[in-house]
């Protein structure tokens, strides 16, 4: 072989690793893109399916409140893996008819819940006026 060939050879193999680094780096790229879209995607699949669960434990602890005997004050509600805590308040509510006489047994409830998700604290409400004859 004469010496430009052996030349030619070594250039073409040098060239040759350049395009595979630069064919592998291209691909980690790509490969990290992914890995983090396909993380974020699950981090907010987990954090709607919180908000759904909380939005029905919110209105099934409002219903179950709106047929009990209701008392003032707070209670700490516990559902589900207590993951998620409820907070139940309960209010008289000074309310007068229009006879301009007070309103017996009118009750504001709000019920909260607080959850950790995405190394934050998140919290969601409800509230009722509910009236017990």
């Amino acid at each position: 072989m004469s010496p430009q060939t052996q030349q030619l050879t070594a250039s073409r193999s040098g060239f040759v690793l350049w395009e595979m680094l630069l064919g592998l780096a291209i691909f980690c790229m790509g490969a990290i893109a992914l890995t983090t879209a396909l993380q974020q995607a699950v981090d907010t699949v987990i954090l709607i399916h919180d908000e759904s669960e909380v939005r029905q434990d919110l209105e099934s602890i409002l219903a179950e409140a709106s047929v009990n005997k209701l008392q003032p004050g707070k209670t700490a509600i516990f559902m589900g893996d207590h993951r998620i805590q409820y907070e139940r308040e309960v209010v008289s509510l000074p309310a007068k008819n229009s006879k301009n006489q007070p309103v017996a047994n009118l009750w504001q409830i709000t019920v909260r819940a607080t959850w950790q998700a995405r190394n934050r604290v998140r919290t969601s409400e409800a509230e009722e006026v509910l009236f017990q004859p």
